[in-house]
């Protein structure tokens, strides 16, 4: 039966967090010890500074990295495909801090890119995950506009490599199947990760980007990943099956019985825009054009750096006097463009309806 460890850390410096990730790796020091490559997969979304709580902060990085030399001499690595990575990795590691805490560290940084992809139960991933020996996975807590929250299962996503994601997106526009199939995705790799989630800064809101840093003061870690999402999502307060990659897995049959969750005590996180209203799936057909939070450019504080546009899976973003514009009959609402854009620029438009029985 898997162990689920759980601490209040006040900050990344806290005793408490030292003692969680010794006490996990103990728990594990026997795979830690065989492994002879080792690969750290955090939250690497975009090009977006610690304080913002987009992706795993660095000091929690360095965490990991430091009391991991002490049960293992494994080579160590550590990569992402970043959701904006269209040519920028290198500034995503600078601006987030984590690539100063591997070279620091002295771990090795790669590319998911750079390995070749392999294809298996109709999924393709990068082969990066089958040259190592275990994924230390090391997620943030995070809302997330389609799935409810990121955690670990989602996590594992960045593995894919480049504008497959992109691809998900288009195959699968609807929220829950998006969600079952990134379950599905992740139990092709599920058996190497050990899981260790950020939740010291997190973020609410119209996540995984967009929204705002709030300070949990909670690290939890566990090598069930299901069962950590699951058991995180409680500490926050919201249904198990709130987090549609876990709804997916208790759907498949997935039995949360063990878990022992202990009250965290933590703020009650601002949920998306788009999951503020439940409306159920039989009645979507019949309210989307009446019911809906779509993306639009705001042009003040636009860039033109095209991300939005090369993000999108269906081509619903043209050029428009030099800007890019969303043609909302061909949007999707699948959020890329919100959750990749680096400058506020992409604003969430409520129709008349939406605005009516959800307050902002």
């Amino acid at each position: 039966m898997p162990e689920l460890f759980a601490a209040r850390c006040e900050n990344y410096h806290d005793g408490s967090l030292k003692e969680l990730i010794d006490n996990y790796f103990c728990s594990e020091k026997d795979r830690l010890a065989s492994a002879s490559k080792i690969l750290l997969k955090p939250n690497l979304l975009s090009a977006t500074p610690p304080e913002r709580a987009v992706t795993t902060h660095p000091d929690f990085v360095r965490a990991v990295i430091s009391s991991i030399r002490e049960f293992t001499s494994a080579e160590i690595l550590l990569g992402d495909s970043p959701g904006a990575n269209f040519g920028k990795y290198e500034k995503v590691l600078e601006v987030t801090g984590v690539g100063r805490a591997a070279e620091e560290n002295g771990v090795k940084i790669v590319r998911v890119e750079a390995f070749e992809p392999v294809q298996k139960d109709g999924f393709l991933y990068s082969s990066l995950a089958d040259e190592v020996d275990l994924i230390i996975n090391l997620p943030k807590i995070k809302t997330h506009s389609l799935t409810g929250l990121t955690l670990a299962v989602k996590n594992m996503f960045g593995l894919v490599p480049g504008n497959t994601k992109v691809g998900f997106h288009r195959s699968y526009p609807s929220d829950k199947v998006l969600g079952a199939k990134i379950f599905q995705y992740f139990t092709i790799l599920g058996h190497k990760t050990m899981n260790i989630m950020d939740g010291i800064l997190a973020h609410e809101g119209d996540g995984p980007s967009r929204g705002t840093p709030v300070e949990l003061g909670i690290a939890a870690a566990c090598s069930d990943a299901v069962g950590l999402d699951i058991a995180v999502t409680r500490m926050l307060g919201f249904r198990d099956g709130f987090c549609l990659t876990s709804l997916e897995a208790l759907n498949q049959g997935y039995d949360p019985s063990w878990l022992d969750v202990p009250k965290a005590n933590v703020p009650v996180l601002k949920v998306p825009m788009s999951k503020r209203l439940f409306v159920p799936d039989f009645l979507k057909k019949f309210v989307a054009e009446q019911v809906y939070v779509k993306p639009v450019i705001l042009n003040e504080p636009c860039i033109k750096c095209m991300l939005c546009k090369k993000s999108c899976p269906v081509d619903a973003i043209t050029i428009v006097d030099s800007y890019p514009f969303i043609n909302k009959n061909k949007c999707i609402e699948c959020y890329c463009c919100h959750e990749v854009c680096e400058s506020d620029a992409v604003g969430l438009n409520r129709s008349w309806l939406h605005k009516r029985m959800v307050k902002s």
